[in-house]
């Protein structure tokens, strides 16, 4: 049909990322949309490009797009990113549908309901709790602890910025070690609702089993489960399992000197990588005077019923065969 109409060949589609100190050129994103082809151009030829990936864009720069240009971002995600603000805006709906908002444990924003968490630890003495800094990632600065409070600590946390959760003891576990699911989904509009889901996935595992007490809330591979953490530890176990490779890996850019590297990592590590160097530093700092250190005391291998070595990542197909293993309903 395009013969018929004298189009001999498809026009060019191009694509302009924009970094900052907080937005990175990530391989994974570069590869997928030239992949796709689409052609780089700086982002600064505004009318040329159709795809847009940065910080998110002004009402300005909104205004002035063409109906064929999408930008990664939409106004005023960080309601949903940050910590604190994804927790007003679901307690709101909570209090509105509270069957189909029960979804978050019994959780308080610090320092200003500082009190009242004081008053849940006092009913509640045999607790543990999770602290959280507001807008951080990879693990950082995540705290465990029991209801009764070292009074330094119990002071240090009243007018430090976060959110504390009543921590779940009991959860789901894979061959005793704890694992969360990342899911991946792509909204491309809010107006209506419209989200992609993808059914492939990451499942991440801790290195070390879990075990509550009170004396390993600060062993942060039995309760974390961050790539970005558990990378380090010696129980950490690359997932090789080419059969459950979900992820196209295909060449990655030039000179990176890791093409042989798992798909998944690829996609997570490296933004985890940055996102660990960009605050090293700084995350050191607001940590370093904590009254107990974090501490690695995992396992030697993460290891399944047989013995065998066992992946600290999965697919969801691989948690799919385990669950039916298992007699667990995956669906």
């Amino acid at each position: 049909e395009l013969l018929e109409l004298g189009i001999t060949s498809l026009p060019k589609m191009y694509f302009a990322l924009e970094t900052t100190k907080d937005v990175h050129e990530y391989r994974a994103v570069v590869n997928t949309l030239t992949r796709g082809g689409l052609y780089k151009i700086s982002h600064e030829l505004v009318h040329k490009w159709a795809v847009y990936w940065g910080p998110q864009p002004t009402p300005d720069m909104l205004r002035g797009f063409n109906p064929y240009q999408k930008a990664n971002h939409f106004p005023h995600t960080l309601q949903l990113a940050r910590k604190d603000l994804l927790w007003r805006n679901v307690n709101r709906l909570r209090k509105q549908h509270p069957n189909e908002f029960d979804i978050m444990p019994l959780t308080f924003l610090l320092p200003e309901e500082f009190q009242l968490w004081e008053l849940a630890r006092e009913q509640q003495p045999k607790a543990l709790w999770i602290w959280k800094p507001v807008y951080d990632a990879c693990g950082r600065g995540i705290k465990l602890y029991d209801s009764k409070l070292d009074p330094q600590v119990a002071k240090k946390l009243s007018g430090k910025a976060g959110v504390v959760q009543k921590y779940i003891d009991d959860p789901m576990l894979i061959e005793d070690y704890k694992f969360d699911l990342r899911v991946y989904v792509v909204v491309t509009s809010f107006d209506p609702l419209k989200v992609y889901f993808n059914p492939e996935g990451l499942v991440r595992i801790a290195t070390e089993k879990y075990k509550p007490a009170a004396d390993n809330l600060n062993h942060v591979t039995m309760h974390l489960t961050n790539y970005s953490i558990n990378k380090h530890a010696s129980g950490y176990v690359s997932n090789k399992d080419e059969k459950h490779r979900c992820i196209d890996e295909g060449p990655v850019s030039a000179g990176t000197g890791r093409e042989n590297r798992n798909a998944e990592e690829d996609v997570e590590g490296e933004v985890d990588d940055v996102e660990e160097e960009d605050v090293q530093g700084a995350a050191a700092g607001e940590d370093g005077d904590d009254d107990e250190e974090e501490q690695f005391h995992e396992d030697p291998k993460n290891v399944d019923d047989t013995g065998s070595a066992m992946s600290s990542k999965w697919s969801f197909a691989e948690l799919r065969e385990y669950f039916q293993k298992t007699g667990r309903d995956y669906e």
